[in-house]
């Protein structure tokens, strides 16, 4: 073989395997891991699929269905898969740290998609600042019925949002309970955050209780209308505040019919586009100019950026979920 040929035959190997390298870079590849499709999750996904097709990427999904150790089998899958920046909405946020570390391992940087995950190294978590939610909830309702008996059902007590809904709601409730002006009749974690344990809980509240029940701080909405669907099968006498959080498309359309009375809007849309900006500066390996705080997670203090949540009632329908493209007017009001 002449050097001629040597240098053409070496050529047309590097070539080859610049291009295999190609084809496998995990560049062009992220992951998210969702703990479940329920609920406002699905306006997730469709905003992050989006958003990472607008921007070039291809998003690998994986649901666990609630299933902790099918979470992290997940994990492994999509490391394999060469992914290159891995969101995850945390089945269990005290167990999750074990993913972060496959990550790591990995070389893949972790993103925690609105849950936090405790003691790990984590990376970055994108949010909702949780205890304000709590604040507002509260807040509308003692705006609205400044006296009375109130209920508080709260979402997992192993789930640190919940408790920061709670720490903000009790907060805020703290003078008008020491006053006697707000009577707590109940207050409860509700497992899994489930419609069902929601409603056997207020259920069982009801059946003892002989007061009236004028507020139920509902920490989400699928807490809240499973509230309105107990009181509507006692054919319950007497208004019912009840407050939300995620501003799922049936409790708007509930907010709109006046049987829910709000719901907390946390943009998805905002905190998708968010993600995968920040993945994007990852992969990159541009400057990353978001404004971070920082939150601990019993680890490290872990860069956090914040998205504002705003209260949705029936007054604002349109100028929020509306005009941001949650839902059409059609979808809210129409059906």
């Amino acid at each position: 073989m002449t050097t001629k040929s040597k240098l053409v035959n070496a050529f047309i190997l590097t070539m080859v395997v610049i291009l295999m390298m190609g084809c496998s870079h995990k560049g062009d590849k992220i992951g998210l891991l969702i703990h479940n499709m329920e609920g406002r999750w699905m306006t997730d996904v469709k905003f992050l699929q989006e958003y990472a097709q607008k921007s070039g990427y291809e998003l690998i999904i994986k649901d666990a269905g609630a299933n902790e150790n099918k979470q992290l089998s997940q994990a492994e899958e999509l490391l394999n898969e060469g992914i290159g920046v891995l969101l995850i909405v945390a089945v269990n946020q005290n167990t999750a740290a074990g993913i972060v570390r496959k990550a790591h391992n990995k070389g893949v940087k972790v993103i925690a998609y609105d849950r936090l995950i405790r003691n790990a190294d984590l990376d970055y978590l994108l949010t909702y600042e949780y205890s304000k939610i709590g604040e507002m909830m509260a807040e509308y309702a003692t705006k609205h019925v400044p006296t009375g008996n109130y209920i508080a059902l709260w979402g997992d007590a192993s789930d640190a949002n919940a408790n920061a809904i709670r720490k903000g709601q009790e907060e805020k409730l703290q003078q008008f309970v020491s006053s006697g002006n707000i009577n707590m009749i109940y207050r409860a974690y509700v497992e899994d955050w489930s419609d069902k344990n929601a409603a056997h809980t207020l259920g069982r509240v009801l059946d003892q209780c002989d007061e009236q029940v004028d507020v139920v701080l509902a920490s989400n909405d699928i807490i809240a209308q499973s509230a309105i669907k107990v009181f509507e099968s006692r054919s319950y006498t007497g208004k019912v505040l009840i407050t939300g959080q995620d501003a799922t498309l049936e409790s708007c359309r509930l907010i709109a019919k006046n049987k829910q009375a709000m719901t907390i809007y946390k943009s998805t849309k905002n905190l998708a586009n968010e993600a995968i900006q920040l993945a994007s500066s990852i992969l990159r390996e541009n400057k990353i100019y978001a404004a971070f705080q920082f939150t601990n997670n019993g680890r490290k203090e872990v860069p956090t950026l914040f998205i504002k949540p705003v209260i949705v009632t029936s007054a604002n329908l349109r100028e929020t979920v509306i005009a941001d493209g949650q839902f059409t007017e059609n979808e809210v009001f129409f059906n």
